[in-house]
């Protein structure tokens, strides 16, 4: 009997947690995506993709459908009249609690499709979009999550003059955790407490880190096996061999600017290849790297 008590009592402290976690992310909702008559089927399961995405990445809290559709048929939402002005933005973005809008469109250019995601800011107004333009819907649907993600984590630029840089070695995980922006083939970077994070490639391919604080310099490291995703956009014959030949990638960051610029260097494995074959593999090859802040 004492044993179901502590673990329903742990079960409880678990649920309780999870909830106060949640509560400090800000609230998106998705709203109703629209499309030409012929794409409405398409666009209704893109629709449901980015749900799944975003539930997926655990950046927002998500406004629950049946919530946000009556709360839209009270408000008599019309897609094309809703976001004329900040003020009606506002009052859609009060109505449902949400601090973000994203809305998507589906369309047809030429002899492709379309898809363009805006991400809309309740408190100031602010639009960010993105378009997608692809032969298919399903190459659409494949490459929605890299198109996600740069709504997302669209953000202007933390450092607007190089004056006002305030540099410093990283002292505690605590400067550290939250979300990043990547550098080059990284879309997004979550690094947790207890040294463990991930990554999501542009790729789509996601990447288990781990990180360490040593004289002031964060050090993160791949622990996740190597894959031919991680090496996009080599030819993918290469990246298969590479699977077997490189060591896992690193980075080294020796400062942190205005508490949101980690600047330090990658170490990877760089090839020279011919077509399909490599000719030559040259391991530990550094490059400069940035990450932004994007979150906590």
């Amino acid at each position: 009997m004492f044993r179901r008590w502590l673990t329903l009592s742990s079960l409880l402290l678990f649920t309780l947690f999870s909830l106060s976690a949640q509560q400090k992310q800000p609230v998106l909702t998705i709203l109703p995506f629209t499309a030409v008559q012929d794409l409405q089927d398409e666009c209704l399961q893109l629709e449901k993709l980015v749900q799944s995405y975003i539930t997926e990445l655990n950046l927002f809290r998500l406004t629950a459908i049946q919530d946000r559709d009556r709360i839209l048929l009270e408000w008599e939402y019309a897609i094309n009249n809703a976001f004329t002005d900040i003020t009606e933005t506002q009052k859609l973005g009060s109505l449902l609690s949400a601090d973000y809008l994203l809305q998507g469109t589906l369309g047809i250019l030429g002899n492709g499709y379309v898809l363009t995601l805006e991400v809309i800011k309740v408190k100031t107004g602010e639009k960010i979009s993105f378009s997608s333009i692809e032969p298919t819907v399903d190459m659409l649907s494949a490459n929605l999550k890299i198109l996600l993600l740069k709504t997302l984590m669209q953000q202007p630029d933390t450092i607007k003059n190089k004056e006002n840089e305030v540099q410093k070695v990283i002292e505690s995980e605590t400067e550290i955790l939250g979300t990043w922006r990547g550098d080059k083939g990284i879309e997004l970077v979550r690094l947790f407490s207890g040294g463990t994070g991930q990554a999501i490639l542009t790729s789509g391919a996601r990447m288990d880190l781990k990180y360490s604080i040593h004289n002031g310099n964060l050090i993160v490291y791949q622990i996740s096996q190597n894959t031919e995703r991680y090496y996009h956009p080599l030819p993918y014959k290469v990246a298969l061999q590479l699977v077997a030949l490189a060591k896992p990638m690193r980075w080294i960051f020796t400062e942190l600017t205005n508490t949101s610029v980690l600047r330090g260097k990658k170490i990877s494995t760089a090839v020279r290849y011919d077509q399909d074959q490599i000719l030559e593999v040259i391991h530990d090859t550094e490059r400069d790297a940035e990450w932004v802040r994007t979150g906590n």
